[in-house]
């Protein structure tokens, strides 16, 4: 019998497939450990509203920790159980900066996505085609998402700046690096923004808090930079077999890859036990 209760998963890279679709064999091993009597989670930069595309009750997956720790979620009865945001006096400071470069601004306010809708026409500009299907699905649209921000400054949980080059997002950071907020890469060219001390790591913890599970008996399972600080902070750290290196560093433990049952492989040896 394992001693973990709770395993949280990354989506992209992780619980999703190279293809952005969940593997039958996921499917089946969450069935499994749900009906096991295990707690099942998303730890994900992605908003509430991104997420209600997949199956998850039919899963028994209840629980996300959302907007890359921000937002704590019940699936079920579709509520924020806990929330964080960006101090609102920096939010004017992120919309201008935002203005200077050429890219996709997303403003999350609540575990809600707002978007331009011009922004999500033209995303394979912005290095996010493979996610423009998704946007169009789930997004909610604003016609200025500058002065959307700026109006609910009191509420936005977190922010994504999706550059159309490297360069743009680099030059992103160093007009903002001096600001109290924690800064992560993501994709080919996003930068994501949320409060200081708020990541993936910490939104585990705060999940785990809620529902009264020790940290140490869950599991975190991820595959890129923005994941490792909940790698490091769960009981036990699980790399999927295609992570970067960063998160092979910081895992206890490697798994099979996204396309080759990596997270039937967590759940079955891990989780079950």
């Amino acid at each position: 019998m394992s001693k973990y209760r709770l395993a949280a998963f990354d989506m992209d890279g992780t619980f999703l497939n190279s293809r952005k679709e969940i593997q039958p064999s996921t499917v089946e091993a969450c069935k499994r450990a749900s009906a096991a009597g295990r707690i099942l989670a998303i730890d994900t930069g992605r908003a509430v509203s991104e997420l209600t595309l997949y199956p998850f009750g039919e899963m028994g997956i209840r629980y996300g920790a959302c907007t890359c720790g921000t937002v704590i979620y019940d699936f079920a009865l579709e509520k924020v159980l806990a929330k964080k945001v960006i101090p609102a006096e920096f939010i004017p400071i992120l919309a201008e900066a935002s203005a200077k470069e050429d890219l996709m601004l997303q403003v999350m306010v609540n575990g809600i996505s707002y978007v331009e809708a011009a922004d999500v026409a033209n995303m394979p500009h912005f290095q996010m085609a493979v996610y423009q299907p998704l946007y169009e699905a789930t997004t909610s649209l604003v016609e200025d998402v500058r002065a959307f921000a700026i109006e609910h400054a009191h509420e936005v949980n977190k922010m994504n700046m999706y550059h159309a080059t490297p360069d743009g997002r680099l030059r992103t950071q160093e007009r903002l690096t001096h600001l109290p907020l924690d800064f992560t890469y993501a994709e080919q060219t996003s930068f994501e923004v949320t409060p200081q001390g708020v990541s993936k790591g910490t939104g585990l913890v705060d999940l785990c808090e809620v529902l009264g599970v020790p940290i140490e008996e869950a599991i975190g399972v991820g595959d890129a930079f923005n994941d490792v600080p909940m790698l490091e902070m769960a009981g036990l750290g699980v790399a999927m077999g295609n992570s970067n290196e960063a998160a092979l560093q910081a895992a206890d433990v490697v798994v099979g890859d996204n396309d080759h049952d990596g997270i039937a492989e967590v759940i079955d040896r891990y989780l079950i036990g």
